[in-house]
């Protein structure tokens, strides 16, 4: 049928208002707007609110099992009228574009004892590179090359495989309902090419869609197919786009409260936010609340309330963490939380932190680097920096800048070792994703990233141990 790009929700938000509908509506990419747009869509569909609690029924992706999902969708109402199924999370059009996330998840939950759901999710990653849990020792997992790895699933070979033969084991007795969805796309094709009722409709949300698959050419030929991807990049054309939908993203939000912002507030609110959409809403909607009767939100209320002082806090988490100062560390967080700054843009200023770090401990484990723990900043300004820039080129970031600053990264990288990073930018990534869609307490999430992250450095802990 059509097509819809994120630019033209509204336009296909007025045709369902006019009545015209389709049996199934695939929504994929940013989760923020998915779900934003779903719930606008459900709005149109069932506008009366009251008939809505019994009409509507919401399916959890991670959850889901398709071939109940999909007995629904041909199942007549007992009350008559429009029925609708929303999949939030659907992974049905998975590829191996999320292989890496389902399996951090199931690494996850094997970790917290949860063997059921960590082996639901090695079957469904499993399935992404056509196998099934029984094929692991076949296949000879444990001991495929990394390239066969990568391959298969996309992303690179984790060195710890040790739990997943036994993961396997403890999924034997399991329904064949925790087994992998292959054959999802031919049910709900299947069901509809036979026919479903016609007051029902199926939504299905995801933030990944191979576009490769059946099941989605089939949809986008006969049903409606939106896509809601942002160009996450860092070219000119990604700024732009996502510039373009966080603006969108503010405006919406202050309309709602019938406030408008000074161009240039915009400005600045991104800039200090950053590209989070879940944050920008948030900001923007405290800034809205936070004016009172005033219509329009100023510089001073933006000041007020995204301030320089979180951007000091910010710089004082780095500091502390750089320093593997734990308690430090979960007190500025506290101050953060306690401002009411969304833990996503703490995970960004992390983020750049930990990749700054990975490059000067890579520096200073290269062969031939001329520099030494303990040295002197005198030494290091006069003989060691201008070593280090000849070998690598002055251009390499985090040889430049001031002197001072460029020794200070060294004294942290000092800190922890390649491993230890390394495992700390993994388990970012992990609390970024609970933070996006786990529904723990968000501070909690990232607390628990910091306890894992500034434990004793390995090589300390090996030396206390030894000696």
């Amino acid at each position: 049928m059509t097509v819809y790009k994120r630019q033209e929700v509204q336009t296909l938000l007025k045709s369902v208002e006019r009545g015209e509908t389709s049996p199934v509506y695939l929504f994929f990419g940013e989760r923020y707007l998915c779900q934003e747009v779903v719930n606008d869509l459900v709005c149109r569909l069932l506008p009366d609110e009251a008939s809505r609690l019994s009409s509507l029924k919401t399916i959890d992706g991670d959850q889901e099992e398709v071939g109940a999902t999909v007995n629904m969708l041909k199942t007549y109402s007992l009350f008559g009228g429009r029925q609708v199924f929303r999949v939030m999370d659907s992974q049905i059009l998975y590829s191996k574009v999320v292989a890496g996330a389902l399996w951090d998840k199931a690494r996850k939950a094997w970790g917290g004892k949860e063997p059921k759901k960590a082996f639901r999710y090695l079957a469904q990653m499993l399935a992404l590179g056509d196998l099934a849990p029984a094929d692991w020792e076949k296949e000879e997992m444990a001991g495929c090359a990394p390239g066969r790895w990568q391959e298969l699933f996309g992303f690179a070979k984790p060195e710890d495989l040790s739990w997943v033969q036994e993961a396997c084991a403890a999924g034997e007795n399991i329904s064949a309902a925790a087994a992998p969805k292959s054959d999802g796309g031919e049910l709900l094709m299947a069901a509809l090419e036979a026919g479903i009722p016609g007051g029902n409709i199926l939504i299905l949300a995801a933030e990944a869609a191979d576009k490769r698959k059946k099941l989605f050419k089939y949809l986008e030929k006969n049903c409606v197919v939106v896509d809601l991807s942002v160009d996450t990049g860092a070219s000119s054309a990604a700024r732009k786009d996502q510039e373009g939908l966080l603006k969108d993203i503010v405006q919406q939000s202050l309309s709602k409260f019938g406030k408008k912002m000074e161009p240039r507030v915009v400005a600045v609110l991104l800039e200090r936010v950053g590209f989070h959409p879940v944050a920008v809403a948030m900001e923007a909607e405290k800034l809205a609340l936070s004016v009172g009767e005033a219509e329009t939100v100023t510089m001073d209320d933006l000041n007020g309330m995204v301030g320089r002082t979180r951007e000091e806090a910010l710089y004082e988490l780095n500091e502390a963490f750089g320093n593997h100062d734990l308690a430090a560390s979960l007190t500025i967080t506290g101050r953060l939380r306690e401002n009411g700054v969304h833990p996503l843009i703490v995970v960004a200023g992390l983020r750049n932190f930990l990749r700054k770090l990975l490059l000067v401990r890579a520096i200073i484990e290269q062969p031939g680097s001329a520099y030494s723990e303990g040295v002197s900043y005198a030494a290091f300004q006069k003989g060691i920096l201008p070593q280090l820039q000849e070998m690598l080129g002055p251009q390499q970031k985090v040889l430049a800048g001031h002197p001072f600053a460029v020794y200070k990264s060294f004294q942290q990288g000092e800190k922890f070792t390649l491993s230890a990073l390394k495992k700390g930018r993994t388990a970012l990534l992990e609390a970024e994703y609970r933070l996006k869609g786990s529904g723990l307490p968000e501070y909690l999430v990232l607390d628990d990233f910091l306890f894992s992250a500034l434990q004793i450095p390995e090589r300390k802990r090996q030396a206390a141990i030894s000696g």
